[in-house]
């Protein structure tokens, strides 16, 4: 048994979408940097958030 799906949509309450963005962000730069390591790749990541704050990951 596996999990239920989801419907992927806007988080209209500007509050959770932040938090929300923050914990994805997270993720996405952990497994960005676990595959660097697990595949000696480069890898690099960039993300803008809704602010246009620039994120990013580069593993060289």
């Amino acid at each position: 048994m596996g999990r239920g799906k989801i419907e992927i949509k806007k988080i209209e309450k500007s509050s959770s979408r932040q938090v929300t963005f923050s914990k994805r962000r997270n993720g996405l730069l952990k497994k960005a940097k676990e595959l660097a390591i697990l595949c000696d790749a480069e890898v690099g990541l960039i993300i803008f958030s809704s602010t246009s704050k620039l994120h990013h990951f580069a593993s060289s």
